[in-house]
Order: structure tokens, then C-alpha cells, then sequence
């Protein structure tokens, strides 16, 4: 009975060791965000391109200070004017990128259409 218990002591003890060394592999867990903008009258492509990036930077730190299990950060910043809807940035970033670099140029795709599509006044950077 003794080398029966032993046996399963051992199996047990053998189980708990692995689970130890080789854990289980965590999920990814991401947010989305999609934010949506309101063109202002007269307003350039710069001045919305500026504040796209601070919604989306806002959005981006909120989502990871929220929700510390968030490993990735998915945020579409979307512009809306005059009967028009368009995505003028993405920012896709995972929480160690963005603990190393918070920065949203960095980390965001641009939509070089947007402001032809939005037909707002030339930009003064030549973006």
C-alpha cells in the first residue's frame, strides 16, 4: 500500500514541477477604441491631425491605466464633417512598446487620404 501511495505522490509531485516550470501561456487581451472627431470650422489638416494624435494618445494611456491585464492597444481615430466620415489615424501598440515610448507618431499609421477626403485647407508641413 506503501509503494501505491508513494506512486501517486510522486506522479503528483512530478505534475506540480512542470506546472511550475513551463506555466501556462497568457492570452493577449486588446482593446478597441474607436474615436470619433467633429471638424471644426476653418480648421487645418495640422490643427486635426494634432488633436487626432492627442485623442488617440489619451486613449491609448486610459486603456492600459484602466485594465491592467490589456496587453495591446487597438485606437482608430475618426474624423467627421461636412456629410463625411474618415479615419485619419491608427494606433496599435502593445503595453511594454508603449511603457518604452509613448509617443503616437511612433506607433500610428497615418491615412495620407484623409485630407483630400475631408478637402480641408493645404496643410502648412506638406504632410
Amino acid at each position: 500500500m506503501s509503494a501505491g501511495l508513494a506512486t501517486l505522490i510522486g506522479g503528483t509531485g512530478v505534475w506540480l514541477t512542470e506546472a511550475l516550470i513551463a506555466p501556462q501561456a497568457s492570452q493577449a487581451y486588446t482593446s478597441r477604441l474607436d474615436l470619433f472627431l467633429a471638424r471644426e470650422s476653418g480648421e487645418t489638416y495640422d490643427t486635426l491631425l494634432r488633436r487626432a494624435e492627442m485623442a488617440a494618445r489619451a486613449g491609448a494611456q486610459r486603456s492600459f491605466d484602466q485594465d491592467l491585464l490589456i496587453t495591446n492597444v487597438s485606437v482608430t481615430v475618426v474624423v467627421e464633417g461636412d456629410g463625411v466620415t474618415v479615419p485619419i489615424l491608427a494606433l496599435r501598440v502593445d503595453r511594454d512598446e508603449w511603457r518604452a515610448r509613448p509617443e503616437t507618431t511612433y506607433w500610428a499609421t497615418y491615412y495620407r487620404t484623409a485630407e483630400m477626403l475631408l478637402n480641408l485647407p493645404a496643410s502648412s508641413l506638406g504632410l
